[in-house]
C-alpha cells in the first residue's frame, strides 16, 4: 500500500500526503492490499467516505462511477432518491468531462443534502454520503477540477451493492428486491428474484436457520424482519396456484458438455439447477429412490412436508435434468465409471448421513432399544419398523435432537428427556425448535452427560448421566462442562437415541482416482472453489464442510455450479468478480450492524412482526401434519413493508 493516504472514513479525515499526518487509516482498510494477485487497490468509496491510496486515482471520476452505480439502484419509490440521485450523477459526470460549473456544485450540495434527509430507505440515506464527505473535506478537488475544464482519466473499478442480509446469507440472495416485490404484490417477480440463486424457496422457507435475519439491522430497531416467513409466503403462492408456474427458459443441446452430479440433496439439486441454466447436460446419481438426501430422511415432515421437496424438484426435472435412482457410489458405479461414460466435469455431494456414537459403556453391545438419530429419522421418514418405546431419552443440543424428539412424541412415547451436556443459551439447535420442542412437553435436562447405558436382558432400560457444571474458561473463552463427583443418576428409559453428530461415509471414494480425505473424515477440497484434487473432480455440501445447515449445502451448490462452468470453459478456476467483492465487505467490517437512532424509530415506526401461525401444542403432536402455517397475503404485505432496504454500495478502484 503507497505511503499517499487520504479521505474520511466514519466520520474520521485522513490526510498523509505532503508528509502530513493526520488520522489513522482504519485497521480493516489497512489490510487491503490486493484485489486478487496482480490487481493492487488504489482506492476504495462506500456510504461511510472515501480512502484513496495512490495517487493514479481521480477521485472526481471516482465519484462519477460511484454515484452512478448509487442511481442505478435506486428504487424510484420515493422523490429525493429517485431524483436526487439522477441529478447528483448528471452534475458529477459533467465535471468529471469538463464541462462542471460552480453553480453545478452548489446544485450537488443542496441536491445531497435532500436525499440524506428525506430518502425512504437506507440506500438513500448513505449513498450521498461519500460525496458530500468528499465536497466538505477535499473540496479543492472539485474547484481544481472546474477551473481546469479538461475530462478527467477513468479508472478501473469494481463495485457491488449488498446489505447485512445478502452477506449473511450463504447463497447471497438479493432479499431486499424480493421483499421489496412482495409489497408491490408482484409474487411472481419476487420468485423469480429468489430463484436467481435457489431453487427451493418453499423448502428453504420451512427450514432455513435464517442467518439472514440474525444480521438484520430491523432487529436493531424493534425485532428482525420475517425473512424466512416471506420466502416460504411467495414459494407457496406458485405451488397454491396463485401465480403461474415460472417455466424454466433452458433448452440444453444435445451435444453440449455432460456433467455428474452425485446425490440429489439440497447441495446437489442446487448444482444442477444452475449447470442447467448454465446449458451443461446434467445426470445425478442418488443412492435413495427420491430426492432431496438428509432433506427428504433427515427432516420430519411436520417441519418439511415431503410434497413440497418434491414439488420444487420438479422444477429442476422440467429443466431436462436426468436422475438415476438407488445408484450408490462405490458400490453400483465408480468415479472412473463416469470418467469413462464421457462426464466432463462431476461433483461429489453425498452429504453426512452416518451418525456417531456417544463414546459411553454398553453401546458396544448395540442392544435393543438403542439407534442413532439419523437411522431414526430415515425409518420415521421411510415408514420402516421402530421399535415401540413408553420413554425416550434423546441425547444432543442440535436441530436433529430437536427432530427426535419431537418425533419420539408423534410416535407415542408417553415422555421424551433431551439430555444436553451444556446449558439452554449453548444449544446450537434453532431457539424456536428449542421452544416449540418445550411447549410439546420434552423435558429438558442441562448440564448433564450420559455415562452408560443400563441393560437388561440385550435391551436399554435406562441410561445413566452425571450432572456437570462448568469449568475455567478454555483459550477461546468458552467453559467446557466437568463432571460433578458423585453427581450420577439414571433416566428410565426403552429407548435412547444419541443425536450428538454426523459422519461423512467416505469408503465410496476410496482408491485409485479418488479425492484425498481429510484426518477428520472429510472430502478434502478448495473452500472457495470446491476444487479437488482430481482434475475434473468437485466436492462440497456436508462432505466436505461436515454436517452443516441445508442453506449451507445450496450454497456450495451453488459455488461449484459457477467453478464447474469456469473450469470446462477456461480450464481454471478462480473467484467470481461477487466473491472477491464479499471478501472486501467482510475484511473491512462493512456490514456491522449498527444501531438506529430515535430519528430512524420515528421515521420508521415500530410496525409489530408477523409471526407465522402455528397449530395447537396438544393437537399438533397427534400427527406428523406441518406445525407451522404460511403468512396471509395481508400479513405478508405488512412484513414486507418493515424491510429497511439497507443496501450499501462498495466501489474498489484497482490498478489496470
Amino acid at each position: 500500500m503507497s505511503n499517499l493516504v487520504f479521505g474520511i472514513w466514519d466520520g474520521q479525515r485522513i490526510d498523509h500526503r505532503d508528509d502530513g499526518y493526520e488520522g489513522d487509516i482504519p485497521a480493516q482498510l489497512a489490510k487491503l492490499e490486493s484485489y486478487q494477485p496482480g490487481e493492487r487497490v488504489l482506492a476504495v468509496m462506500g456510504w461511510d467516505g472515501f480512502l484513496v491510496f495512490d495517487d493514479q486515482v481521480d477521485v472526481i471520476d471516482m465519484a462519477r462511477a460511484y454515484m452512478e452505480m448509487v442511481q442505478g439502484e435506486s428504487c424510484g419509490k420515493c422523490v429525493p432518491c429517485r431524483m436526487g440521485t439522477r441529478v447528483a450523477s448528471e452534475i458529477l459526470t459533467r465535471i468529471a468531462d469538463g464541462r462542471g460549473t460552480a453553480e453545478d456544485l452548489k446544485t450537488l450540495r443542496r441536491v445531497g443534502e435532500l436525499v440524506q434527509a428525506g430518502s425512504m430507505c437506507e440506500l438513500g440515506h448513505t449513498g450521498m454520503n461519500a460525496v458530500l464527505a468528499m465536497m466538505d473535506h477535499y473540496g479543492a478537488e472539485f474547484d481544481r477540477a472546474i477551473a481546469e475544464g479538461k475530462r478527467r482519466p477513468r479508472g478501473q473499478y469494481h463495485t457491488k451493492i449488498t446489505a447485512p442480509c445478502i452477506e449473511a446469507c450463504p447463497e447471497r440472495l438479493d432479499i431486499p428486491r424480493y421483499i421489496e416485490y412482495i409489497k408491490s404484490g408482484r409474487y411472481a417477480d419476487s420468485l423469480e428474484v429468489i430463484r436467481e440463486k435457489n431453487p427451493l424457496a418453499s423448502v428453504c422457507g420451512r427450514v432455513c436457520v435464517r442467518f439472514c435475519e440474525f444480521a438484520c439491522r430491523r432487529g436493531k430497531l424493534d425485532d428482525p424482519v420475517s425473512i424466512k416467513h416471506l420466502k416460504r409466503f411467495v414459494g407457496d403462492v406458485e405451488i397454491d396456484h396463485a401465480v403461474k408456474r415460472l417455466q424454466p427458459q433452458v433448452q440444453v443441446p444435445p451435444e453440449a458438455p455432460k456433467v455428474a452430479v452425485i446425490g440429489a440433496g439440497p447441495a446437489g439439486m442446487t448444482a444442477a439447477y444452475h449447470l442447467l441454466n448454465k446449458g451443461y447436460n446434467v445426470e445425478i446419481f442418488e443412492a435413495l429412490g427420491e430426492p432431496g438426501g438428509m432433506a427428504a430422511v433427515g427432516i420430519p415432515d411436520y417441519r418439511l412436508p415431503r410434497e413440497i421437496l418434491r414439488t420444487e424438484w420438479e422444477i429442476i426435472q422440467s429443466m431436462g435434468a436426468k436422475i438415476h435412482y438407488y445408484q450408490r457410489l462405490g458400490q453400483d458405479f465408480t468415479l472412473q465409471d463416469l470418467r469413462d461414460r464421457g462426464f466432463a466435469a462431476t461433483f461429489v455431494a453425498i452429504g453426512a448421513q452416518g451418525g456417531r456414537g456417544m463414546g459411553v459403556k454398553g453401546e458396544e453391545e448395540k442392544p435393543q432399544g438403542y439407534l442413532l438419530g439419523v437411522d431414526f429419522l430415515r425409518r420415521i421418514n421411510l415408514n420402516e419398523p421402530l421399535p415401540k418405546a413408553r420413554e425416550v431419552v434423546v441425547v444432543g443440543g442440535g436441530n436433529v435432537a430437536m427432530d427426535c424428539a419431537r418425533s419420539a412424541l408423534r410416535r407415542g412415547a408417553q415422555k421424551v428427556h433431551l439430555v444436553y451436556r451444556r446449558t439452554r443459551d449453548a444449544m446450537p439447535a434453532d431457539k424456536v425448535e428449542v421452544h416449540d420442542a418445550e411447549e410439546e412437553g420434552v423435558e429438558y435436562h442441562f448440564l448433564c452427560n450420559p455415562t452408560r447405558l443400563m441393560i437388561e436382558e440385550g435391551r436399554v432400560v435406562g441410561v445413566e448421566c452425571n450432572r456437570q457444571e462448568l469449568g475455567e474458561p478454555d483459550a477461546s473463552g468458552r467453559r467446557s462442562p466437568v463432571a460433578v463427583k458423585g453427581s450420577e443418576f439414571v433416566i428410565p428409559c426403552d429407548l435412547v437415541i444419541p443425536a450428538i453428530g454426523q459422519q461423512v461415509e467416505t469408503a465410496c471414494v476410496q482408491g485409485e482416482g479418488s479425492p484425498t480425505t481429510t484426518k477428520y473424515g472429510t472430502i478434502q477440497a478448495d473452500p472457495d472453489t470446491l476444487v479437488t484434487n482430481v482434475e475434473g473432480l468437485f466436492a462440497g455440501g456436508d462432505c466436505v464442510s461436515g454436517p452443516a445447515t441445508l442453506i449451507e449445502a445450496m450454497a456450495a451448490g451453488l459455488r461449484v455450479s459457477n467453478s464447474i462452468d469456469q473450469y470446462l470453459r477456461e480450464g481454471k478456476v478462480t473467484l467470481t468478480e461477487d466473491e472477491r467483492m464479499s471478501r472486501v465487505f467482510r475484511s473491512i467490517a462493512a456490514l456491522d450492524a449498527q444501531v438506529h437512532s430515535q430519528g430512524d424509530m420515528d421515521r420508521l415506526g415500530g410496525a409489530q412482526r408477523m409471526e407465522a401461525p402455528m397449530r395447537e401444542a396438544q393437537e399438533r403432536i397427534d400427527d406428523f401434519e406441518e406445525v407451522e402455517m404460511a403468512l396471509t397475503p395481508e400479513d405478508a404485505l405488512l412484513e414486507a413493508d418493515r424491510c429497511l432496504r439497507c443496501y450499501r454500495i462498495l466501489l474498489v478502484a484497482t490498478e489496470s
